[in-house]
């Protein structure tokens, strides 16, 4: 196989890979708190048999996986009336508890499991201020959450909410589409910074719909664009091999 189709197969890796990641903002633009993500690519020039070139003459490159970008940008605040229900406006992260250790996640939408522990929809605690989960005692009834995270009932301060900033946001992984683990040399810090906590309401989505469907059409248009371009060169191969084939 000569570069001119190794070129555009490395397109379409790149292409499906960006299809992968559209197709998975948009199952979750009703998701809360979750952040969408694009791909990043990188191209470089490579000599081609023959000095081919695209369809329109454009020189051809390798597209090179860079990464995933990931947007952070804020979602739109939206009021529930449930008062487990919280939001974060401001670079902030709230930490939870998993089974993989303590992670972040922008999804404020918690229950009480059968113990009285705030979790999150997939069990996983609530952390407060000193890394302990909260427990909501039998017979309290009127939870609230501060601007500054700290939970209350009519008992008295349960404490504040651990909530977590970062240095560099990118440097997060995503380890499920709500749930971030941070990476060595990425600094944090706890309860510090300029945010503040919006009780009984959610952070939506920050996925644009409209502008994925786009990112989405122009991606099928480009796959078939590079398939038609690997059916050419199969084809200018066969005929150049048919020719040869006939001095012979």
């Amino acid at each position: 196989m000569d570069n001119t189709n190794y070129i555009a197969l490395s397109r379409q890796m790149a292409l499906w890979k960006q299809m992968d990641i559209i197709s998975n903002n948009m199952a979750n633009m009703n998701t809360a708190g979750y952040k969408g993500g694009d791909a990043v690519f990188t191209t470089y020039l490579a000599e081609t048999e023959g000095g081919a070139s695209d369809m329109v003459g454009n020189p051809l490159s390798f597209t090179q996986d860079f990464g995933v970008y990931k947007n952070f940008a804020e979602g739109m605040i939206s009021s529930t009336g449930n008062a487990l229900d919280a939001a974060i406006q401001g670079d902030a992260f709230f930490a939870v508890e998993t089974p993989d250790g303590e992670m972040y996640t922008r999804k404020g939408q918690f229950t009480l499991n059968e113990n009285g522990a705030i979790v999150t929809p997939e069990g996983n605690y609530l952390l407060s201020e000193n890394g302990m989960p909260f427990f909501i005692a039998p017979g309290e009834s009127e939870i609230n959450i501060t601007e500054s995270g700290e939970v209350m009932t009519e008992n008295g301060s349960l404490g504040r909410i651990r909530i977590a900033s970062f240095a560099d946001n990118q440097k997060l992984l995503k380890v499920a589409d709500t749930l971030f683990s941070n990476t060595d040399g990425n600094a944090m810090t706890l309860n510090d910074g300029d945010y503040r906590v919006i009780h009984k309401s959610i952070e939506k989505s920050n996925v644009d719909p409209i502008s994925e469907m786009t990112k989405m059409i122009k991606v099928q248009r480009s796959y078939e664009y590079v398939q038609q371009m690997i059916d050419e060169e199969h084809e200018r191969l066969s005929n150049t091999i048919q020719a040869y084939s006939q001095l012979a």
